[in-house]
């Protein structure tokens, strides 16, 4: 049986996956929730933000949010996804090497994505962050892996005028083992609620299920939390 910690961390797992183009997770279009709620991101203020992207992939989001003038901080394992993001959006870049990191940055500087395993990201790197938009990196992960990231996320986080967007997954995982996984708010109340406001800003039916039985059981949602200073 593959350990599910080595599966999920395991440099080697997301490479094939990616060469394979089994990259399901991957949306070549704006996640709607994102634009819907981007005023909460930013907390109605029309300033640039840094943006926090764990778990980045090559997701068309930071392009976008880029475009309005933001600045975009990722952290992704796989350098093809790194290279994908840039080569697709026509996005010159170079790439640094740095203590536990490959740094691809845009050559205005706005976009940075560090290639490494994002527990081995902390504030030495950057400043903390304000703003995170979290679309697949909680719910990519078993529950173990949950806490542990959850914990380490928190690490990076401002002490003040946090406004972290968490896209989630709430179905029954007997029906589908996932990834991605079901993440109640139960959960996120466990991980997020002793130092953060936790608010359900969104929640639909998820119409593209993950398999027949999901499809059939008609109880899948997507659900958009909002995390943020007490």
């Amino acid at each position: 049986m593959t350990n599910p910690e080595t599966t999920y961390t395991d440099a080697d797992y997301w490479a094939q996956r990616w060469e394979k183009n089994e990259i399901s997770f991957h949306k070549s279009t704006i996640h709607p929730f994102l634009e819907k709620h981007l005023d909460k991101l930013t907390n109605n203020n029309e300033s640039q933000k840094q943006i926090f992207f764990p778990f980045c992939g090559k997701e068309l989001d930071m392009a976008w949010l880029a475009s309005l003038g933001h600045e975009i901080v990722g952290v992704e394992f796989v350098e093809t996804a790194c290279e994908q993001f840039f080569n697709e959006n026509n996005i010159k870049y170079t790439v640094y090497i740095l203590k536990n990191f490959k740094l691809f940055t845009s050559q205005n500087g706005k976009i940075r994505i560090y290639n490494g395993d994002f527990f081995n990201f902390n504030l030495e790197y950057e400043n903390a962050f304000e703003c995170v938009w979290d679309r697949g990196a909680l719910v990519a992960l078993p529950a173990d892996l949950r806490v542990k990231y959850a914990e380490h996320i928190q690490t990076l986080l401002s002490d003040q005028n946090v406004r972290y967007l968490l896209d989630t997954y709430d179905y029954d995982q007997e029906l589908y083992p996932g990834p991605p996984h079901s993440v109640r708010m139960d959960e996120v109340k466990k991980l997020y609620g002793l130092k953060y406001k936790i608010e359900v800003i969104e929640s639909q039916i998820h119409n593209r299920p993950f398999n027949e039985r999901l499809k059939e059981s008609n109880n899948l949602y997507e659900k958009l939390y909002l995390v943020s200073n007490i």
